[in-house]
């Protein structure tokens, strides 16, 4: 029976131990994985530290990520040239709308993208949808949603709106604006159009730029018997008593605390705003306080506008992205206001300084303050935080003392636009659709389904430029476009992608901590197996001698 038990024990601790050996084989397997996989991403991260992207460069050294829109959309970016992408044959790579649209306008052919009208070129009628014209393919655009219903308009009102631009034809001047510094910007809000140089009519030359009739918007804002014509008079707004509160209806702007004169009021600008302390104090019911802010904001909005509309002389707006940055501006100044009311109860001596020293309506029970100053340098300072993206270094607080106002910045540049430059914006749209029309007339457009609908997403557009298979077409200084590799056009270039270099070191690390822990892990179970197998192979031998001496004494007895 003991040899009979031995040889099942040996048996028993030699399939344990080939089966702890197999184990061993398999995380030693694992192991290497883990290495391959670490050494991988290693080689991987090593791979993404070279990333770049490309940027586009404008002529005030601001960068920006390269995309389609950015070369195939007019704007200041581009200087209102097309910055056409190409394909290796040289035909317009257009995206599947503007393909459509250009096909719709008959002026290239729907299955080889040829151009239909070669040496053709004309204006055609304002109505133009097929005609193979210039019209035909704005209006067509116009349908598809890619240009405003507005700017075609403007671009075909035009008298000779229609130029062989860019087959070697004249290029529009470029300059269309004026950069001023916010010293220079308070300066010119406050000035009057004499003195900006601005050429309006002689009945107007003495008017105040932006200058805003504050009577006629409280007029339209204040309910219930408004008198434009009751100023209150008390020079300091703290001491105001019961018994001169004033009828419903009246208003006071205080200047540093002092009331104004009624014909001080209208002279007012926007300017003044800027460079003073400037509080408006309306006696008014609580329901009406939003109504006056709403119609100070969007007179203020409106006169900072109207540049891009063609309703006026000026504006800041000159061009659709900075149209886009003043209704975001407005937006976020209406909701900075509106949802941070200060209300003060019944309590009235400390409203000036509330006013002035918050991003606030402040009301009680009677009267309802705003400081107009805080409300223009927030809502320019939103404006420039619209402009410079995330990038900027302006904020907007719930106070003065907590707020970084873009017009406190002496280096920060206004762009501003007059009359004259207004037409010219007119004229640029239209010099760039041209010589978009132009180029499609002249080489056709790519007919590669897949280019078109890839070309608008950034990362493709990116890696076919660098790898050569697509161009960019640009406008020389003979008037002709030539297509060539991206670092010729002078806005173009290569800089290390730090967005997808952080991306690769975060997944990097994470892979890396994966792979360490998995690598502990397996460590631990083979120092395991390997203490197992050693147990093993002690008593595999102690039992083996068992069995051998067990034998040996069973072949000695039979044998005597």
């Amino acid at each position: 029976m003991g040899l009979a038990a031995s040889q099942a024990r040996f048996l028993a601790i030699t399939s344990r131990k080939m089966n702890c050996e197999f184990q061993s084989m398999q995380i030693a397997q694992q192991k290497l994985s883990v290495t391959r996989d670490l050494q991988k991403a290693a080689q991987d991260y090593q791979t993404n530290l070279a990333a770049t992207k490309l940027v586009w460069e404008d002529m005030d050294s601001n960068t920006y990520d390269v995309t389609y829109d950015m070369m195939m959309t007019p704007s200041a970016i581009n200087q209102y040239d097309p910055y056409l992408i190409t394909d290796t044959q040289g035909k317009i790579v257009l995206n599947e709308t503007m393909y459509n649209a250009a096909v719709n306008a008959g002026i290239i052919d729907k299955n080889t993208g040829e151009p239909k009208r070669t040496g053709l070129f004309s204006e055609g009628e304002s109505n133009a949808r097929s005609d193979g014209s210039r019209n035909a393919f704005l209006n067509q655009l116009c349908r598809a949603g890619n240009v405003d219903t507005s700017v075609v308009n403007s671009i075909i009102s035009l008298d000779g709106g229609y130029t062989q631009s860019g087959i070697g034809g004249p290029v529009a001047d470029k300059s269309i604006a004026n950069a001023l510094t916010s010293n220079l910007f308070k300066q010119y809000l406050g000035a009057t159009y004499k003195e900006a140089g601005i050429d309006v009519d002689d009945s107007l030359k003495d008017t105040k730029i932006y200058g805003i009739n504050f009577l006629e918007i409280l007029e339209q804002s204040v309910d219930n018997g408004f008198n434009k014509d009751e100023f209150e008079t008390t020079n300091e707004y703290e001491n105001y008593t019961a018994s001169e509160t004033p009828a419903q209806g009246t208003f006071v702007i205080l200047k540093d605390g002092k009331a104004l004169s009624a014909d001080k009021v209208k002279n007012l600008s926007l300017g003044d705003f800027l460079t003073g302390n400037y509080v408006l104090r309306a006696h008014s019911n609580l329901n009406n306080s939003e109504g006056i802010f709403t119609s100070l904001l969007e007179s203020i909005a409106e006169k900072l506008g109207c540049g891009y509309t063609g309703s006026g002389y000026k504006g800041l707006s000159v061009d659709y992205e900075s149209a886009s940055a003043l209704n975001q501006a407005y937006m976020f100044t209406n909701n900075q206001y509106k949802t941070n009311m200060k209300d003060l109860g019944s309590s009235d001596k400390y409203m000036q300084s509330f006013a002035t020293g918050t991003n606030k309506i402040v009301r009680n029970d009677t009267y309802t303050s705003i400081s107009l100053t805080n409300l223009l340098n927030t809502y320019l300072t939103y404006f420039a935080i619209a402009m410079d993206g995330q990038d900027s270094q302006f904020k907007v607080g719930e106070g003065r003392g907590n707020s970084k106002y873009a017009t406190d910045d002496s280096n920060y540049y206004w762009i501003i636009t007059d009359k004259g430059t207004q037409s010219s914006q007119d004229i640029l749209q239209a010099e760039f659709y041209n010589m978009l029309y132009n180029q499609i007339c002249l080489n056709g457009a790519c007919t590669d389904a897949t280019k078109r609908n890839l070309v608008e997403d950034k990362e493709y557009l990116a890696n076919a430029l660098k790898n050569a298979q697509l161009f960019i077409s640009s406008l020389n200084n003979d008037g002709y476009f030539y297509a060539g590799h991206y670092t010729l056009n002078g806005h173009v270039g290569e800089v290390p992608d730090e967005d997808a270099i952080a991306r690769a070191e975060v997944e990097y690390n994470i892979t890396k901590n994966k792979l360490n822990y998995k690598e502990e892990t397996l460590e631990l179970q083979m120092k395991n197996l390997d203490m197992e197998i050693s147990s093993l192979s002690t008593e595999y031998d102690t039992v083996k001698n068992l069995i051998s001496k067990g034998v040996e004494k069973v072949f000695t007895m039979f044998s005597s």
